[in-house]
């Protein structure tokens, strides 16, 4: 039977106070009706209207349904159904399907069917012809693209050098969001989003001047990349179209070979721009010794997926996109019980001066890498001139990207003693994705 933990139920919650809505209708008392069958549950629940709120989870992926008028997504009844699944499940006692839950089911049936039978359309052989027009006009639209991307390209390389020549401090916000625009009309909007980054640098800190020097330096290198990118290796080639912005499609990553591992979740976290919410989760694979990072998107208030917590397990094959440093992967499916693993034993940590040396290795394959990972071993946390650090055993320090609360919360949850740690370096500061207990801290 699939399991929950009230951290994967926080995971999906759209917000902080839908969160703390559904977990004041955690209590099985409080539900007229609960129950479960073939991976569906479901309950009834007294509103504010005449007749009691009809909620149901599918499990499997998961998605929510509840007969409430809230625009959230999961509303707080199925959060507070969610709840009452990981504590108490053995409450879940119907096991025959009310009406309103069939029809549901048979309206998701029905989609699912749908989508079948349009990607059994897709496999469907056709002839010769067919397949040379395809083509044809794929290669004309792939060369209508690169027309675009190589005339904007030319204009940014001219901006660039005025930007330098002029100096940095003259530019304003006007003209990099007229540049970011272009470049999103050009086709290429992996050098909208570089832009919009380097511009955020500027006036930021003491040393602004030189981090903006530094990632406009980078984004020069990319550039010069796509003009020569024949002759680039096939790896390097795909870090340049992906940087760019060209998208491999997820039907061309599964055509790939990848790695079956027995991998642990190392390392999560989640961001939210205001209209997309992003969901990171790193993986360490016991056999390969390699790490791989899950994205996972959500706009407005839909749930992210789902995956084990920290420590947790899943079997199976990982397909990565093609890169020099090959880090994303495609999701695994979980397993049928992610139950905690010793995560701090399986992971490979290791002291703050190898992880540093194995990000010079990668980023002198990958000039343009983001966010690399670090596991650092028997850390802990302190606070210097108002910057939160991680000092290793052999009293090297690394920069927090943390604020002052969740600082002082990392340092409490360490007791003063050493902690695995696993984040995310981008070069300046490092993003704690996770922590474990080491025996010394046990």
């Amino acid at each position: 039977m699939t399991t929950w933990t009230t951290a994967q139920v926080a995971a999906l919650s759209p917000d902080a106070a839908s969160l703390k809505a559904g977990e004041k209708l955690s209590q099985p008392h409080q539900w007229q009706t609960l129950g479960q069958a073939d991976g569906v549950l479901w309950g009834e629940i007294k509103g504010s209207g005449k007749n009691p709120y009809q909620t149901a989870i599918a499990l499997a992926e998961p998605a929510f349904k509840c007969s409430c008028p809230s625009r959230k997504f999961p509303c707080k009844h199925g959060l507070g159904l969610a709840l009452v699944f990981t504590a108490h499940p053995d409450k879940l006692t119907g096991n025959e399907p009310p009406v309103w839950l069939q029809e549901w089911l048979e309206k998701r049936g029905q989609r699912a069917q749908k989508q079948a039978d349009k990607a059994a359309a897709k496999d469907e052989p056709v002839d010769e012809a067919t397949l040379q027009k395809r083509a044809a006009a794929q290669q004309k639209r792939n060369a209508a693209r690169e027309d675009k991307v190589n005339a904007g390209i030319t204009e940014l390389q001219r901006w660039l050098s005025d930007l330098i020549r002029q100096g940095l401090a003259n530019s304003d916000d006007n003209q990099w969001q007229r540049m970011a625009a272009r470049m999103v009309d050009a086709q290429a909007p992996g050098l909208a989003r570089s832009l919009q980054n380097a511009a955020s640098l500027r006036y930021q800190g003491g040393a602004w001047q030189e981090k903006l020097l530094a990632e406009l330096a980078r984004l020069h290198l990319l550039l010069e990349a796509w003009q020569r990118r024949d002759k680039l290796p096939a790896d390097v080639q795909a870090d340049v179209l992906a940087h760019i912005g060209f998208n491999l499609s997820k039907d061309d990553v599964l055509a790939l070979d990848g790695i079956t591992d027995h991998w642990q979740v190392v390392g999560q976290r989640q961001e939210d721009d205001g209209q997309m919410r992003t969901q990171r989760t790193w993986l360490y694979g016991v056999e390969s010794q390699r790490y791989a990072l899950l994205l996972d998107f959500a706009v407005q208030n839909q749930p992210m997926a789902l995956y084990p917590g920290l420590g947790g397990n899943l079997e199976g094959k990982a397909i990565y996109y093609p890169a020099a440093i090959p880090l994303r992967a495609l999701p695994i499916s979980p397993s049928d019980s992610p139950a905690r693993g010793e995560g701090s034993k399986a992971a490979a940590f290791i002291p703050l001066a190898a992880n540093f040396a194995a990000y010079g290795t990668a980023l002198g394959k990958c000039p343009w890498l983001g966010y690399f990972p670090f596991a650092i071993a028997n850390a802990i946390p302190a606070r210097h001139d108002q910057q939160w650090l991680l000092v290793d055993a052999e009293q090297h320090a690394v920069p927090l990207r943390i604020s002052d609360e969740q600082g002082w919360i990392l340092l409490a949850e360490s007791g003063g003693h050493p902690l695995h740690v696993f984040g995310e370096w981008d070069g300046n500061a490092l993003q704690v994705c996770g922590t474990f207990q080491t025996n010394e801290a046990a």
